[in-house]
């Protein structure tokens, strides 16, 4: 493995605090509502392309279904979704409530909400539809469904947390085949190596890991069985802090995640089976106030852990800096032949998209900016973008189109 670092439990009172911190910041922000991008801490690529703006008026779009190259679906973190279809947008009804804090509810924007929706592979003869969320109990979630009048029927909830939490970061839905999908359910505790906090690495716990289900939302009989276990779980892989960005690449049958690491240490990996990749035990990164995380040494990692494949932190004179990526995509077949067999990432950190190339482990940031939440790739080739609001006053979060700019 190669690991180069690139220039370079949310328990009830975890997340009060999460949220009083971003009830400051929003009130200091409305001072100016318009969200200012960071200077990108790599070099920007010179890649040509065109970007259209196809539908605006989100708060924070976070998952996207593709139908086709103008029919999608869309959820909206506050605990929306919505139906595009060739250029008009129609809500769904018959969506769960998500977790909301607060006297004013607001909603769980920063761990938990409504998150990914996703399409059985065989859609067009089931019509089965996936969503994952924190429910209003603090238990991670999937539920599918069917749609009829811009209503969901036949609802069931497939997937929930053996014990409530507020971990439930992220949680994307990828498809391995048409039988079994991976889904991540995060595990971000505020840990540190004086009073290390390792729900990760439990395997009593469902937060921390990856875990792969039937369309079902049962046990594969070839998940992997742990130690100490008779039989196999839901559990693919343990030991993660919050994979936000999954992806299955079917050629290579690999599938492949990007990491938030907590201050610097974000994280690529190629997930196992059986895989523990350390949380928190042994990371790149630090505490967000500067004391180490890590109880045992790299050394002490290799042989009892999967480190990552590379990792990235932002040099800075406070320890680093993470890039924060959200999402992942592995380009193949795009029409932007500069970004074939490449990934692209989302940095909510530097508030922007970002190109990772795996051979060189170079990575180059893109001219698009904003908090990009997803990345998908359409039929036709081109790739499309879900960004947050980028003015708190309003709610202009958007998707967007990403073509050859000779197009």
């Amino acid at each position: 493995m190669n690991r180069v670092q690139q220039n370079q439990p949310i328990g009830v009172k975890s997340v009060k605090t999460l949220i009083v911190l971003f009830l400051v910041t929003t009130l200091i922000s409305c001072k100016k509502t318009i969200v200012e991008v960071p200077d990108s801490p790599f070099p920007i690529s010179e890649d040509a392309f065109s970007v259209e703006t196809i539908v605006e008026g989100f708060v924070i779009p976070y998952g996207i279904a593709i139908v086709n190259d103008t029919e999608y679906f869309v959820t909206d973190r506050i605990g929306k979704l919505f139906h595009y279809k060739e250029g008009s947008q129609t809500e769904i009804k018959g969506i769960p409530d998500v977790k909301t804090f607060g006297d004013k509810g607001i909603p769980a924007v920063m761990h938990g909400g409504l998150m990914d929706v996703s399409l059985h592979p065989k859609f067009e003869v089931n019509h089965w539809m996936y969503i994952s969320y924190l429910d209003t109990a603090g238990f991670a979630k999937v539920s599918r469904f069917k749609i009829e009048n811009n209503q969901t029927t036949q609802f069931e909830t497939i997937f929930k947390t053996r014990t409530q939490n507020y971990y439930g970061n992220g949680m994307r839905i990828v498809w391995e085949d048409e039988e079994h999908f991976f889904l991540n359910v995060g595990g971000s505790v505020f840990t540190t190596s004086t009073n290390p906090i390792v729900t990760a690495q439990n395997l009593n716990e469902d937060s921390g890991k990856i875990h792969r289900l039937k369309d079902d939302g049962t046990t594969p009989i070839d998940n992997p069985i742990f130690e100490g276990l008779t039989k196999p779980t839901t559990i693919w892989s343990y030991g993660h802090r919050d994979s936000q960005g999954l992806v299955y690449d079917k050629n290579s049958k690999t599938l492949f995640g990007v990491e938030h690491g907590p201050k610097g240490g974000d994280e690529f990996n190629v997930i196992k089976a059986g895989g523990n990749y350390g949380w928190p035990i042994f990371t790149y990164g630090i505490h967000y106030n500067g004391e180490s995380i890590s109880t045992i040494t790299e050394e002490e990692a290799l042989k009892t852990t999967i480190l990552p494949e590379h990792y990235w932190t932002v040099p800075t004179e406070d320890g680093g800096q993470a890039i924060a990526p959200s999402c992942l995509l592995k380009v193949d077949g795009s029409t932007i032949e500069a970004w074939n067999n490449h990934f692209l990432i989302g940095s909510l950190a530097y508030r922007r998209l970002m190109k990772y190339n795996r051979d060189t482990n170079e990575t180059v940031s893109l001219a698009i900016e904003g908090r990009v939440r997803t990345i998908k790739q359409l039929p036709s080739g081109d790739i499309i973008a879900l960004l947050e609001r980028n003015d708190i006053s309003k709610s202009n979060g958007s998707i967007i189109r990403i073509s050859n700019k000779t197009k």
